[in-house]
């Protein structure tokens, strides 16, 4: 009869309407993995998140992606916390792993599974010490730690200390058998799952990681007006912060420094010494490499980005004497993903060896099969003579 498919129909509509919603937000029984990203800027979070994502696919967990952390500098104002997906896709990083975005999960997925009561923090045994009572992890002490859980309303009313066998580089076997997903469902650690600078392996995972398609347009608009291809982008540090960091390398190192093995290699036995021109190459050097390639690959234009001077009229006066029309191109506001997204773009590129932005464009660029090269690892451009800076 007709009331009886009428019933049928509402009762169907009635449950679509329910697996359409539940769709929404499919609880992992896997369990999740969160992170404070709580380590230094963009160019380190970026390894570190690498790092996460391949931690939280080796435990077959959801990864909770974390925002950025912008501290309100280089001109993003107040907002501190950046959602990945202002930047990124999303949907790009789950042909590698299942993720979702802090927000979505607090909203859709912690009211079922992580309840406030119930949120514990992960941290190692000796870092109880750190906290005030000796016996927690200090997870919400300072900044940016009590901001960033803050920002979510996240508390702990208890902290788990793991054991000292248990570390990031542990067997799947290993963690589940400590933290089982079924008492267990979101792994919350202090700080990032990961290394830095990301490991070797992990490297390739750049390639998940891709612009939104509106940045995408706007850097690609940038570089038709404002680029004459071909070009070459180059990145280098020489504000005082990074002076000073580089003063703990006058006399060369044997191990990693910050983002060093990007050009010194990842293999202590075959990677190469990790120098002060490296580090902090001199104008001359920089100025040599510079002009060399833009010669060898007959660029029309140099993009700079840097944190410090950019060294615009030596560049003009450089490519003046040697009869070269090469127009400089600075963005004038301190734009970071713009910078990025350009130098990526660029058809010759040269980074600074220790820095962990150039890392994260040298990264992409590899994928992608483009050519990297770096400010005082080839003998060729060294002209470490300070006299000019």
């Amino acid at each position: 009869s007709n009331r009886t498919m009428r019933l049928r129909f509402y009762i169907l509509t009635f449950v679509l309407h329910i697996l359409t919603f539940s769709g929404a937000a499919e609880i992992d029984e896997n369990g999740y993995i969160a992170y404070c990203p709580c380590m230094g800027r963009f160019g380190n979070q970026a390894d570190h998140f690498l790092g996460s994502l391949s931690f939280a696919k080796k435990l077959n967990r959801t990864l909770i992606i974390p925002p950025w952390i912008v501290h309100g500098y280089r001109g993003y104002g107040d907002d501190s916390f950046i959602p990945y997906s202002r930047w990124f896709q999303v949907n790009a990083l789950k042909p590698y792993h299942r993720v979702i975005e802090m927000k979505e999960f607090m909203l859709e997925i912690a009211p079922s599974i992580w309840l406030p009561e119930k949120r514990y923090i992960y941290c190692h045994e000796s870092t109880f010490k750190r906290s005030e009572d000796k016996k927690s992890c200090p997870a919400k002490s300072g900044n940016p730690f009590g901001p960033f859980w803050d920002n979510f309303k996240i508390d702990f009313p208890a902290s788990e200390g793991f054991p000292t066998h248990l570390h990031f580089h542990s067997s799947k076997k290993e963690w589940d058998s400590v933290y089982p997903a079924t008492s267990h469902p979101v792994l919350a650690f202090m700080g990032a799952p990961a290394s830095y600078p990301v490991n070797e392996k992990d490297k390739q995972l750049q390639r998940y990681v891709q612009w939104t398609k509106d940045l995408e347009n706007s850097a690609g608009k940038l570089i038709d007006l404002k680029l004459k291809k071909p070009y070459v982008g180059i990145h280098f540090r020489n504000g005082m912060d990074w002076k000073k960091a580089c003063d703990h390398v006058k006399n060369g190192l044997d191990y990693p420094f910050m983002s060093s093995p990007q050009c010194t290699g990842y293999q202590r036995s075959t990677s190469k010494r990790f120098t002060y021109e490296m580090c902090y190459p001199s104008l001359n050097t920089v100025k040599s490499h510079v002009l060399s390639l833009v010669k060898e690959s007959n660029s029309n234009s140099l993009f700079i980005a840097t944190d410090a001077s950019s060294y615009e009229n030596e560049f003009n006066n450089m490519f003046k004497e040697a009869g070269l029309d090469v127009s400089i191109v600075k963005l004038e506001n301190d734009e970071l993903m713009m910078d990025l997204a350009l130098l990526i773009e660029s058809d010759r590129f040269i980074g600074s060896c220790g820095s962990s932005v150039t890392a994260f464009v040298s990264r992409k660029r590899e994928v992608l099969g483009r050519p990297n090269e770096y400010f005082g690892a080839s003998d060729k451009h060294n002209e470490a003579d300070r006299s000019e800076l």
